[in-house]
């Protein structure tokens, strides 16, 4: 369990990383044409619900398990 100042820089931590990657993501947008990182977009989004869809069929979605898996993956 993490104290007040822990958690406070966690936080800060975290929003400062979210704003570098939105400032990132803005100039990437900027600098590539619409129809590339618009491909790029979909590989993605169809890869993760390829993923989710071979999870659901593998019966790999227990939300208990996934979160001990994810809290294991946290605390290395």
């Amino acid at each position: 369990m993490l104290n007040s100042q822990e958690f406070e820089d966690d936080h800060r931590r975290n929003t400062e990383q979210r704003r570098a990657m939105i400032k990132r993501w803005a100039e990437y947008v900027r600098a590539h044409d619409d129809r590339e990182w618009s491909r790029q977009q979909n590989r993605l989004i169809d890869s993760q619900l390829q993923s989710a869809n071979d999870m659901a069929a593998a019966g790999d979605t227990d939300p208990v398990r996934f979160a001990a898996a994810r809290d294991r993956l946290r605390d290395r």
